[in-house]
């Protein structure tokens, strides 16, 4: 039987996917994952998961950059694969699934590049989850899993209780710790900030005053990197 929290998560990605808000994703996410998406040093031939895909965007992106090898995206919701799926601009290299983070469709050390954008905070249990990304990673293999709900950015605290879902909120110490417990290596923390002006920003959802932005911007989005 499938976790009731799991199916509760389902169900509010589907009404978000319903209410656009995949779409919104993209504006709110862009310059930081294309930062992020610089540093994973993609090669044409990489295998790459992008796991919380959404409308598959981010795994658009990482397609173009592994034109002879593949990108696919992972999403609980299936109202976001089905968006995904019907994209017209998804190459030929990529493939869409929907299923839970924990229980992933592919053989062992299959990827050796994964990335992860503003997903794993909703994950019902995180453990499992990332001891599953271990398990599709190569040896060798480095995860790039952003968030931007952690204890350290107090501009986005408020969400846990705005959230129509529970979310976990953690600090950048328990993030690694998790990481490490779920037997990755080479572990680093960064900060990436969004570069684009705060008057652009301020008008995403995600904030509710100026103040909330700046610290925000301020704490930046929190990059974990590491390595099987």
């Amino acid at each position: 039987m499938p976790d009731v929290r799991e199916d509760t998560v389902r169900n509010e990605f589907n009404r978000w996917a319903q209410a656009g808000r995949g779409e919104g994703m993209v504006d709110g996410h862009i310059d930081v994952t294309e930062q992020i998406i610089a540093a994973m040093e993609l090669r044409a031939t990489d295998r790459v998961l992008d796991l919380g895909c959404g409308i598959g965007w981010a795994t658009r992106l990482m397609a173009a950059l592994t034109p002879k090898g593949i990108a696919a995206g992972v999403d609980l919701s299936d109202e976001m694969i089905n968006r995904a799926r019907s994209s017209d601009s998804n190459p030929s290299n990529v493939f869409f699934f929907s299923s839970p983070a924990t229980t992933l469709p592919f053989n062992p050390g299959y990827f050796n590049k994964v990335l992860s954008i503003e997903s794993l905070y909703y994950y019902p249990d995180i453990p499992a989850a990332l001891t599953e990304v271990r398990r599709v990673t190569a040896p060798g293999g480095r995860v790039f899993f952003m968030v931007n709900l952690y204890w350290e950015n107090e501009g986005s605290r408020h969400w846990v209780e705005k959230l129509a879902i529970p979310a976990h909120l953690l600090s950048e110490s328990e993030y690694a710790r998790l990481f490490s417990e779920a037997g990755f290596h080479n572990i680093e923390l960064r900060r990436i900030r969004d570069r684009r002006p705060m008057d652009l920003l301020l008008k995403l959802k995600s904030f509710d005053t100026q103040e909330q932005v700046k610290l925000g911007i301020e704490a930046g989005s929190l990059l974990i990197i590491a390595e099987k």
